[in-house]
């Protein structure tokens, strides 16, 4: 995809600090999640830009290493769950969405994580709710049992995109699960009231990482009925669309929210290249993209103009 010479600049600034950086070797690796500017994120936001593999691949071998000898490979839910040995009490403790990005970042790259790293499959798929959906607050498993918009994504989109073979039984239940969940959320809604339950999320946002908009759901479930030969849900999609109109242009879609802004829930340092791409009101060819891949699935009479 083109891109103008302030986003070619702001990607190389992001490839010398991923091989610059200390990041990886200290504090086991804490400091490469920090939001928004640790290496993480750096890499997050090529990975959605569609540049993955400009990461270097000397990076890519240590975002993995972390992964491997620095991560508490399970969700705690209760004391069981917890590390006992004092190295293990040392390591990080990862939520599902976190660990779906970074899952989706290497897989993207080209590692084979299911063969070096079969755990963090496992785990995505382990914790879905009966309700279709995950939830990053360990409460939800013992008490609520009900799902978080914002956790599911990440881990749908992971096993929806990154499996290059037939999808297992247990990976196709997860799949048609989470469908199930978004469908019966219409996107955006709870399903007792019926009313949209974070208005924010009808503002595209982009980059995401682990944060939802409408668009996400919407891309799933596109690429979801294409995939699982599932019918596609045409009404919510349409509805999806009426729901976007305002961000729509002639030249494609808008950014209309920023994941770090200040004032949002999520607020923290940036970096050039996630502030690049990230302007409020500015066409994104990124979020465009998306936007267009559902479209295609829609057919020609959904287009817009």
């Amino acid at each position: 995809m083109v891109t103008n010479q302030t986003i070619r600049l702001a990607i190389k600034e992001s490839i010398r600090f991923l091989e610059s950086t200390s990041q990886w070797e200290t504090a086991h690796g804490e400091h490469t999640r920090r939001k928004w500017d640790g290496a993480w994120w750096h890499m997050s936001v090529l990975y959605e830009m569609g540049e993955v593999r400009q990461i270097p691949e000397t990076v890519i071998a240590k975002a993995k290493h972390v992964l491997e000898t620095q991560v508490w490979q399970t969700f705690v839910i209760s004391v069981d769950d917890q590390p006992t040995l004092d190295s293990d009490k040392m390591k990080m403790d990862f939520c599902h969405c976190e660990l779906a990005v970074f899952y989706k970042i290497l897989m993207g790259y080209g590692c084979d994580l299911d063969r070096e790293l079969p755990w963090i499959r496992e785990w995505l798929l382990k914790h879905q709710l009966p309700d279709g959906g995950l939830n990053c607050e360990p409460d939800a498993y013992t008490y609520s049992r009900k799902s978080s918009i914002v956790s599911t994504l990440p881990p749908l989109e992971a096993i929806l995109w990154h499996t290059d073979r037939e999808y297992t039984e247990q990976e196709a239940a997860f799949l048609d699960e989470g469908a199930r969940y978004l469908m019966e959320h219409r996107l955006v809604c709870s399903k007792q009231t019926g009313n949209v339950i974070d208005k924010e999320w009808l503002k595209p946002c982009f980059p995401r990482f682990f944060e939802y908009d409408i668009l996400r759901g919407m891309s799933y479930l596109a690429e979801w009925s294409l995939r699982r030969n599932k019918a596609l849900p045409v009404d919510l999609l349409v509805e999806g669309l009426e729901r976007l109109n305002s961000s729509m242009t002639a030249e494609g879609l808008r950014v209309g929210r920023q994941v770090f802004d200040p004032q949002g829930p999520w607020g923290g340092q940036t970096f050039p290249l996630l502030e690049a791409v990230s302007g409020l009101g500015d066409v994104s060819p990124y979020l465009t993209r998306q936007l267009d891949r559902v479209l295609e699935r829609l057919g020609p009479q959904h287009a817009y103009v």
